[in-house]
């Protein structure tokens, strides 16, 4: 009898040794895989932002890996690069531009690779309607158009409290729900004309995202990539976005009074 307890005792004293050295290597395995994962995926994160990086910086599709992009030939176990994107439409929508900071929109094409960097001398004549968010305090905004030969500036306020002789804005005219209130610059020699260039919002009071829009396509806003690489071994994959804009001009510059 006491041989039998001994043996059960001892038997069940190695199923709890075995168990637990069981659990600590199920354990140690999980915590090295989860590591390498994470580490593949830091690398792949890497990898598709340095093609990114390469296809902002020249303007043409990257690939990674021997025989693809001389800048990228070195980075192995991953497959993949990005591509250049056009954004050619006749609407456009910005982050969030803070409150007090502005936005610089292209009317005419903006050439980076002269020297210095030039623009366009023509637009198109049409109407440009601008939305903006509503809030707790409502979003103002002060208008620049700049052209050859002189500047426009517009002042638009739905409370019509805090600007001097500001316009009124409309509301729910945007194709975006999200957007609110809108005012639209007119065409003509008074409004954008045939040589306007710049079109630059100041956002007053509060934080909106912009959303421009007119009948015919805008010039190019900015460059535009996006990046999908795959590991070799399977199991990780990223893909990454990148919008550039083109230079944004300074608060201090054409700052409006009302």
């Amino acid at each position: 009898m006491k041989k039998a307890q001994a043996l059960l005792v001892t038997i069940m004293v190695l199923a709890t040794i075995m168990t637990l050295v069981l659990a600590i290597s199920f354990q140690s395995v999980t915590e090295t895989q989860t590591s390498k994962l994470e580490e593949e995926n830091k690398k792949a994160l890497a990898a598709a932002e340095a093609a990114l990086e390469v296809s902002i910086k020249t303007g043409t599709n990257s690939t990674l890996g021997a025989g693809g992009s001389p800048e990228l030939s070195n980075i192995t176990g991953f497959t993949g690069g990005a591509t250049v994107s056009s954004l050619n439409s006749n609407t456009f929508t910005t982050q969030t531009v803070e409150k007090d900071d502005q936005y610089t929109f292209y009317l005419s094409t903006y050439n980076p690779n002269t020297n210095p960097p030039s623009l366009g001398t023509t637009s198109t004549d049409e109407p440009i309607t601008i939305c903006y968010e509503a809030g707790s305090t409502n979003p103002a905004l002060e208008v620049t158009v700049i052209k050859t030969d002189r500047i426009e500036k517009y002042a638009i306020d739905q409370d019509q409290t805090r600007i001097t002789n500001a316009s009124l804005s409309s509301q729910n005219v945007c194709p975006d729900n999200s957007f609110k209130y809108s005012y639209t610059i007119p065409s003509g020699t008074n409004g954008v004309g045939t040589n306007a260039q710049l079109l630059i919002v100041k956002v007053l009071f509060n934080a909106s995202k912009l959303y421009f829009s007119r009948s015919s396509v805008f010039p190019t806003q900015g460059k535009a990539a996006t990046s999908e690489v795959n590991s070799t071994t399977g199991g990780v994959s990223k893909k990454v976005y990148l919008f550039q804009t083109y230079p944004q001009i300074p608060n201090d510059f054409f700052d409006t009074s009302f």
